[in-house]
């Protein structure tokens, strides 16, 4: 599911950057489209960012502040 919304957000924003590009014709082509992708690239990683730590605040509500230490713990044993 992150996937799929990473790569929903990801192709919206090229759409969108490179759509303002065409229809208000602000620079070259090639600028554009590099923009558009780092854009995309920048977005993508924004929401994979914002689902980690949604899910890293979640286990630190259900488990307590030292989850990951607990499971470590029960590795070495």
């Amino acid at each position: 599911m992150v996937k799929a919304f990473r790569n929903m957000v990801m192709a919206l924003t090229f759409v969108g950057v490179a759509g303002c590009n065409m229809f208000w014709n602000f620079m070259n082509d090639y600028m554009a489209c590099g923009l558009a992708v780092a854009a995309s690239v920048a977005a993508g990683l924004c929401v994979e960012r914002i689902f980690i730590e949604r899910s890293r605040r979640e286990m630190i509500r259900l488990h307590g502040a030292d989850w990951h230490s607990a499971e470590k713990r029960q590795l070495d044993s």
